[in-house]
């Protein structure tokens, strides 16, 4: 199955340069988990709900005066609306993403796809749909103990730093 038959069609991105309490208000209006950044014919990266709370949020930060571009989350991994379900799937489960951009053949963005896209279409089954979800959701480093003197491990589990997309995405 083609990620065409699955994804959500229409790309409204959001400009880097609107604050992230203008996009936030946007995401809560459509009741999304994640906006698109960039033009309609060029796409720079993905602000998440996951990206507020912890770039914005945490830090202390206020939302009005913080612009999408410094908090978003960047390079943007992508597909094409021919690639199988099972590829795009093994995109993310590497990459520890829940959302893609798709493009069409002539490298327009027309829509995304989202790991519960695939979920339904997916030949392996449940259990694979499982293993993927475990394996994206796996924490992105891991916090150390209050007494611990370790230190903490900021690398993503078996991910190189600076390592090239995978010929389905693009940067």
């Amino acid at each position: 199955m083609r990620v065409a038959e699955v994804m959500s069609r229409g790309v409204e991105p959001v400009d880097p340069a609107m604050s992230v309490q203008e996009a936030a208000t946007q995401m809560a209006e459509f009741d999304i988990g994640a906006v698109l950044v960039g033009t309609g014919e060029a796409l720079t990266g993905v602000l998440t709900d996951r990206d507020i709370i912890l770039r914005v949020v945490v830090e202390g930060r206020n939302p009005g005066d913080v612009k999408v571009a410094e908090v978003m989350s960047e390079p943007l991994f992508s597909c094409n609306e021919d690639d199988t379900v099972e590829a795009v799937l093994a995109v993310m489960r590497e990459r520890q993403i829940r959302r893609m951009p798709v493009y069409n053949a002539s490298g327009e963005p027309v829509g995304v796809v989202a790991l519960s896209d695939l979920a339904k279409a997916v030949s392996g089954g449940p259990e694979q749909v499982r293993e993927a979800l475990r394996e994206i959701s796996e924490p992105h480093r891991s916090r150390k103990a209050p007494d611990s003197d370790a230190p903490e491990d900021d690398a993503a589990p078996g991910a190189a730093e600076n390592s090239p997309a995978p010929a389905v995405a693009k940067s």
